[in-house]
C-alpha cells in the first residue's frame, strides 16, 4: 500500500491546517476510472466556491487570472459523463495545479483546494507510473470510450496532416475520387468505368520543394480498348479555384505533372482534376481469386478531407453493401485487397460508407460547390439519367498520408446467380 500526501501547497500549510488534509490511501495501481471520478468531484467542489461562479470559462478566467482556453478545456472535461473521456480531455496536472492555487487566492477553502491537489497528484502518478507520458495514456485509454477514441484519432490524424504538409511543402482541402459504373454495350456482364479524380484547394507551402503527381492518360493509350481513354468533358468549368499550373511530361507510360507555382499567399489555391473512361473495365461477377470490385484511393498529398464516391447505375451490384478497408502502404506500396499477404498491412478504422440514395440531391460537397453539376454532366456523357444512379460515399477527415482507402463490393460468382 502507498500513501499520497498531496502537493507543495499542502506541505506549506500550518500544523493546524495539515490536520484537516484528507489522506488518500490507494492501491499500487489505481484505476483510471477511480482517479478520474475523484479528480472530477474534487475540482467541481473547488470551482463551485469561486465567488460569483458561473461555470463560464470567460468569467472564471477574469476571477482567477488563468488562461480561458485551459479553463474551457477543464470545464468541458469535468462536464462529460464518461470518466475515461474526462481523463483524456482534461488539461495536464501542472495546469490543474495552477487553477487550484489561483482558486485559493480568491477565497476558496484551503481544505477543498488541498483535497483537489491530492487527486491531481494521483492523476500525475497515474501518468508517470502506469503509462509514462500523457500521450501514451491518451492512446491507451482512447479505446475504452468511443467519444475519446474519435477525438484521439481525429487529433492524431491532424498532427500527421500538419507535419507532412510542412515536410512535403504542399497541402490541399479536398482529395476527390468519383467513380461511375454503367452497363457495357458489348457484354451484359461487363461494366464501363468512368472516373474523375484529383484535388481541390491545392496550395504550395515551401519554395524549396517540388510536388509531382502521376495521373492522367498518356496519348498512346487514348483509343485502346481495356485501357483508360479520355472523354470529351471540360472539367475546368466546374473548378472552384484557378486551374493548377502544371508542367507535364510523359515517361514510362505515365503522365508526370509538376506543381511548382510561385508562393504568394494563403489565397493562392488551385484545382486539379483528371478524367478517364475504361470501356468494359470491370465485371459484375467474381472470377477465380477475384471476388471484390470497387475503388482504391491513396492521396498523393496531405489533405483535409478525402471523399470517394462510387456512383452505380441501375442494378449493378444491387443489394450488395460495400465495405471499407484501410491499408498502411508505407513499406510495400499499394495493396491488393485479395492478396492475403497484405492482411498484415490492414489498419483498423471507424470510418463508414454512407448510402446517399438515388439521384444527385444528396451529393453536396462543401469544398466543391459545382460537384453535383459535374456528376450530372458525367451522367449525360455516359447516356444515362441521373435518377438511375445511387451513390456510396466514404468521407475521411485528415486521411493519413500514405494510407490506402478501399471501397469494396463482394460480388457473387456468375453460376450462383439465377
Amino acid at each position: 500500500m502507498s500513501v499520497l500526501k498531496g502537493s507543495a501547497l499542502v506541505q506549506s500549510e500550518s500544523k493546524r491546517a495539515k490536520s484537516t488534509i484528507p489522506v488518500v490511501v490507494v492501491g499500487s495501481e489505481p484505476t483510471p476510472e477511480s482517479v478520474s471520478r475523484d479528480l472530477r468531484d474534487a475540482i467541481c467542489k473547488v470551482i463551485e466556491q469561486v465567488p460569483d461562479c458561473s461555470m463560464r470559462p470567460t468569467d472564471l478566467s477574469r476571477s482567477l487570472k488563468v488562461s480561458r482556453v485551459m479553463l474551457s478545456r477543464m470545464i468541458s472535461a469535468i462536464g462529460v459523463e464518461s470518466p475515461i473521456e474526462t481523463l483524456t480531455r482534461i488539461p495536464g496536472p501542472e495546469t490543474l495545479r495552477s487553477v487550484m492555487r489561483a482558486s485559493a487566492t480568491v477565497g476558496v477553502s484551503k481544505k477543498c483546494v488541498n483535497a483537489a491537489l491530492v487527486h491531481i497528484d494521483r492523476f500525475d502518478e497515474l501518468i508517470r507510473d502506469q503509462y509514462g507520458t500523457r500521450a501514451a495514456l491518451n492512446a491507451a485509454l482512447s479505446v475504452k470510450d468511443s467519444n475519446s477514441l474519435d477525438k484521439f484519432e481525429q487529433s492524431s490524424r491532424y498532427q500527421v496532416f500538419k507535419g507532412m504538409s510542412q515536410v512535403l511543402g504542399v497541402q490541399s482541402n479536398l482529395w476527390l475520387t468519383c467513380m461511375m459504373l454503367t452497363p457495357s454495350t458489348d457484354s451484359p456482364n461487363s461494366i464501363n468505368v468512368s472516373t474523375i479524380h484529383g484535388t481541390l484547394g491545392l496550395r504550395r507551402l515551401r519554395p524549396d520543394t517540388t510536388v509531382h503527381f502521376s495521373y492522367g492518360v498518356p496519348t498512346k493509350y487514348k483509343e485502346q480498348q481495356q485501357s483508360p481513354m479520355r472523354q470529351d468533358m471540360d472539367l475546368t468549368r466546374f473548378f472552384t479555384h484557378t486551374p493548377a499550373p502544371l508542367s507535364v511530361t510523359q515517361g514510362n507510360g505515365q503522365i508526370i505533372n509538376t506543381f511548382a507555382p510561385e508562393l504568394a499567399g494563403k489565397d493562392d489555391l488551385y484545382d486539379m482534376l483528371a478524367q478517364v473512361h475504361v470501356p468494359d473495365g470491370s465485371n459484375r461477377f467474381a472470377a477465380p481469386g477475384r471476388n471484390y470490385r470497387g475503388t482504391s484511393v491513396i492521396p498523393d498529398i496531405p489533405v483535409v478531407t478525402l471523399i470517394s464516391d462510387v456512383i452505380i447505375h441501375g442494378d449493378i451490384f444491387k443489394d450488395i453493401n460495400p465495405s471499407v478497408f484501410v491499408y498502411n502502404t508505407m513499406s510495400k506500396g499499394g495493396a491488393d485487397l485479395e492478396d492475403p499477404a497484405r492482411l498484415l498491412d490492414r489498419v483498423g478504422t471507424n470510418d463508414e460508407i454512407v448510402d446517399l440514395g438515388s439521384g444527385l440531391s444528396n451529393l453536396e460537397i462543401n469544398e466543391f460547390a459545382k460537384y453535383q453539376d459535374m456528376v450530372g454532366s458525367l451522367c449525360k456523357l455516359n447516356g444515362c439519367d441521373p435518377s438511375e444512379f445511387r451513390t456510396h460515399r466514404l468521407q475521411v477527415q485528415y486521411p493519413v498520408y500514405g494510407f490506402q482507402y478501399v471501397i469494396a463490393y463482394k460480388v457473387p460468382a456468375i453460376d450462383s446467380v439465377d
